[in-house]
């Protein structure tokens, strides 16, 4: 990462390296009928022009909230009686 001084501070702050960020990795998927037309309503109502981002978002939050919900805790969660 790159180090940033601003301007108002002396603080520096990480900025990520632009190329580290592209992306050039791809996935498809298949839907059925079904399924597509859902997706197509969806975005037609919630207005979303960028259907990439929107699906690239949607799976990484998943995929973060199971890495969260499975992650390894110190102590356990199990009250003894």
């Amino acid at each position: 990462m790159a180090e940033k001084k601003s301007k108002n501070s002396r603080k520096t702050e990480k900025v990520p390296d632009r190329k580290k960020l592209v992306r050039n990795q791809r996935i498809s998927i298949a839907l059925n009928d079904a399924e597509m037309r859902a997706l197509q309503r969806f975005f037609k109502q919630y207005k979303i022009t960028n259907k990439a981002k929107f699906c690239r978002e949607t799976i990484m939050l998943e995929v973060l909230k199971k890495f969260e919900a499975n992650a390894p805790t110190l102590f356990d969660n199990v009250e003894e009686s």
